[in-house]
């Protein structure tokens, strides 16, 4: 491999975003020092999902994309896991309370054309992306309190026996793991008022646990008693208060009773929704958060997944130097993190949340994902890929 030093004047990252220069730490526009430091290149081509056998790489994707060729080659090449980004959303499934649809299909059977064995459902329950009848349901003959446990129940066997038809071709699942839960937690560590706190009976609790329950039976019903189940949330990267409430959730959601001899809880989720500016120099350390959310969820023992990964840039200016240079180091050191502090039997893998800056959910401007609107790779590609493939550096 090539070995290149170069010299970044701080506060400055001299990296372009068509073509990887330095791998060196975002750091202090304050401190005036000059930083040497050698770099070892990767081949030119490398594909992300063999970057690290030890860590799966997936990307959420979106079937309304699915008319572009740039974007199909590198969704069914690059990665070997995929998320739904909205087609498996309560909304999007149940629209007319009972009757279901399943546009997440077209999103597995993409996976299955192109021998993605992994798919990751997202999500089951969450407080919003909700359809309008879901605010005033009634059923004859019973309480408020039924009627909302039977809704969830339904439409969570429902998702759960539909993709469990979905098989690879050694018989395996191709669904093999789902967010049970969606952001429950607001960031005071609190959790937050919605629809299901506001009409099952009960602590706040109470329709996060029947959640897990329903997810854990149904599975063992539809005969994959080993389906992952996770909690998933943000915050992490910005708030230990967040991360710690998150932690004492899904540790009671552990001592639940088993379902079947099983857990009813398997996993977490980082969403990872970050930016080049958020808390960067925390205690003289860009990721001083993003390590103590990682290790607080290692901690619980679950699978650990980083799920939504993407990193703002500067909105106002794509090519603000700085901006590059801070998305330069996350886009590195997140994975080098991951690989230092989770082991391999906890890893559930890195999810990117879509491929380019034109699909982003955090719109073209924001420049958040690995590749630019015209899906050419940019220097947060490379990156990526030697935090997830060089030795361990941090």
């Amino acid at each position: 491999m090539k070995k290149l030093t170069l010299i970044v004047v701080l506060g400055f990252c001299a990296v372009s975003c068509k073509k990887l220069e330095t791998k060196s730490e975002f750091v202090d526009s304050s401190d005036k020092n000059i930083q040497i430091q050698n770099v070892t290149y990767s081949p030119n081509n490398p594909l992300l999902k063999a970057a690290n056998d030890d860590v799966m790489i997936g990307a959420a994707i979106n079937e309304n994309r699915f008319n572009n060729s740039l974007y199909t080659n590198l969704a069914g090449n690059q990665y070997n896991s995929i998320t739904a980004e909205n087609e498996m959303k309560f909304a999007n499934t149940e629209l007319t309370r009972g009757n279901f649809t399943y546009g997440g299909d077209q999103v597995v059977l993409f996976a299955q054309n192109h021998g993605i064995h992994r798919v990751h459902g997202h999500n089951l329950i969450w407080y919003t992306s909700n359809p309008s009848w879901l605010a005033n349901a009634t059923t004859s003959g019973m309480t408020t309190d039924q009627t909302y446990r039977s809704i969830m129940k339904n439409h969570i066997r429902n998702l759960i026996f539909h993709y469990a038809t979905f098989k690879n071709p050694d018989g395996s699942f191709r669904i093999q793991s789902w967010d049970v839960v969606n952001e429950a937690m607001d960031d005071n560590g609190n959790l937050r008022s919605c629809i299901w706190t506001q009409k099952i009976s009960g602590e706040a609790y109470t329709y996060i646990k029947l959640a897990f329950q329903y997810a854990r039976q149904a599975a063992i019903d539809a005969g994959q008693p080993d389906l992952k189940l996770f909690y998933n949330d943000f915050g992490h990267e910005y708030s230990k208060t967040k991360s710690n409430a998150i932690a004492n959730l899904v540790n009671r959601l552990q001592n639940e009773p088993l379902i079947g001899g099983k857990k009813i809880i398997d996993g977490v989720g980082l969403q990872m929704h970050t930016s080049y500016t958020r808390q960067v120099f925390e205690n003289g350390n860009g990721l001083a958060n993003v390590e103590y959310g990682i290790q607080t969820m290692k901690n619980t023992g679950l699978k650990v997944h980083i799920s939504e990964l993407d990193i703002r840039g500067d909105n106002t200016n794509i090519n603000n130097s700085t901006a590059i240079g801070g998305q330069n180091y996350r886009y590195f050191n997140i994975p080098q993190l991951y690989r230092k502090i989770v082991p391999v039997n906890q890893r559930w893998g890195i999810t990117l949340w879509n491929i380019g800056d034109g699909d982003s959910s955090q719109g073209p401007n924001n420049t958040a994902t690995l590749y630019d609107t015209n899906y050419n790779k940019k220097s947060m590609y490379q990156q990526f890929y030697e935090g997830l493939n060089e030795g361990l550096q941090i």
